[in-house]
């Protein structure tokens, strides 16, 4: 049978399941760069950043399996956050998300953007994708994929 993913806006009630997926997938990283805090460390910096009104909740076959904050600026578009759970992972999902989000960007003259840890496997997906770095820091690495339109900048 093959997989319906759609998108859905996220609310308040959508943080458990975010909050979820998030520390599901990026714990390792976030232990390996700066070591684990306790949890309810961890959960009150993270409801710093997770902002529902940007964000909606990756939907396949009816089941919420990952979110996804997108942010857009009238100089770019910017992927603020896009996870899914583990078992959602490797299925293609992430990759029709993002090219829906590049033919966006191209049909808007824009350039993507996004941030990921330096050590982050998905970062070979954004560069088979077209991204390039654009800056690092000690930890992330910053990407952007420029539209057609604005190669020559």
């Amino acid at each position: 049978m093959p997989s319906v993913v759609s998108l859905r806006p996220a609310t308040d009630a959508d943080r458990a399941l975010v909050e979820r997926i998030y520390f599901e997938t990026q714990r390792y990283i976030i232990e390996a760069l700066f070591g684990w805090r306790g949890d309810e460390i961890e959960r009150t910096s993270f409801s710093e950043f997770f902002d529902p009104s940007n964000t909606t909740i990756i939907v396949e076959n009816g089941e919420d399996i990952g979110w996804m904050t997108v942010a857009r600026r009238p100089e770019h578009i910017e992927v603020e956050h896009l996870y899914l759970n583990e078992t959602s992972q490797g299925q293609g999902i992430g990759s029709a998300l993002l090219h829906d989000l590049i033919e966006e960007a191209e049909g808007a003259g824009l350039p993507l953007r996004l941030s990921t840890a330096k050590m982050n496997p998905a970062r070979r997906l954004y560069e088979r994708l077209g991204f390039q770095s654009i800056g690092t820091d000690e930890f992330k690495v910053y990407m952007e994929r420029r539209s057609e339109a604005n190669t020559g900048d």
